[in-house]
This record gives structure tokens, C-alpha cells and sequence, in this order.
């Protein structure tokens, strides 16, 4: 039952740091005020649809490299931050070196690579505040299971 529990918490955990990531990416391109303060409600609407498309696409992109992630840190109950952290930056890191799965390869200057790897940064921590510090299913894949005490 507690694995069934992680699997949930590991997609809680996935989506949540696709959309926090999302979100810096569109705010660090763009900003959080409009030029106008007229168009405040437009420039609003238009940074949520961003955001939305921002973030499908990104968890499009990262599923399959952050599901080895998760299934690595799961099984051997890595629960500290750096790993999220690293593994969050290798994925923002992986378009300028041409090895993202289905994209192209990333010709952007330094700023719209650092955006990258930030926004890498923050879906990793994202992650591990939902569920990477509690990964590990209590050690049911290293451990045997504990044997009855005598009298009971």
C-alpha cells in the first residue's frame, strides 16, 4: 500500500516541479509586470496560458529522464537535496548539449542557457519538497523483511 502511496506522491511531486519551473522559465523571459500598466489583465492571461503550455511541454520533455531519477532515488531511498538539484540542472542543461529527447538542439545564448538550468534548479527543489524528502518505500527493496520476535 505504501508503494501505491509513492507513486502518487512521486507524480504530485513531478507536476508540481514542472509547473514551478515553467512558471520561472516564463518569468524570468519576460518578467512579472507588464509594460503597460493598462494592460495588466491581458498581460496577465497571456502569462497563465504561457505558463500552461510552458509547463505540458516541459513535462513532455523531462518524463522519461526524471522517471529514472525517481526510480533511482525511490529505490535506494536517496532523500537529500543536492541529487534533485543536480539531476534537476543536468535536464536544463541537456537542450544546449543537444541530447534532450524530442527537441532540437539549443542555440540560445548564455542568459537563455542559465534560464535553463535555473528553472532545472527550481523543478528539482520543487520536487524534492513534495516528495523527495521522504523517498524510499521503508527500505522494502534493501532490506529483508523483519522476522517475528520470539513470544509473538
Amino acid at each position: 500500500m505504501r508503494a501505491i502511496g509513492r507513486i502518487f506522491a512521486a507524480l504530485i511531486g513531478f507536476i508540481l516541479a514542472v509547473v514551478a519551473a515553467a512558471m520561472f522559465m516564463l518569468a524570468a523571459s519576460v518578467g512579472f509586470t507588464p509594460a503597460d500598466p493598462a494592460d495588466s489583465l491581458w498581460f496577465w492571461g497571456n502569462f497563465g496560458v504561457g505558463a500552461a503550455l510552458t509547463a505540458s511541454y516541459l513535462g513532455a520533455m523531462a518524463l522519461a529522464p526524471w522517471a529514472v531519477v525517481i526510480l533511482v532515488t525511490e529505490v535506494f531511498r536517496l532523500r537529500t537535496v543536492l541529487i534533485y538539484l543536480a539531476a534537476g540542472g543536468f535536464l536544463g542543461v541537456l537542450p544546449s548539449l543537444g541530447l534532450a529527447p524530442m527537441m532540437r538542439s539549443f542555440d540560445g545564448g548564455p542568459r537563455e542557457i542559465a534560464i535553463l538550468v535555473a528553472a532545472g534548479f527550481v523543478g528539482g527543489f520543487v520536487y524534492w519538497l513534495a516528495a523527495g524528502r521522504m523517498a524510499g518505500i521503508d527500505g522494502v527493496f534493501l532490506t529483508r523483511p523483519r522476522e517475528p520476535k520470539d513470544g509473538q
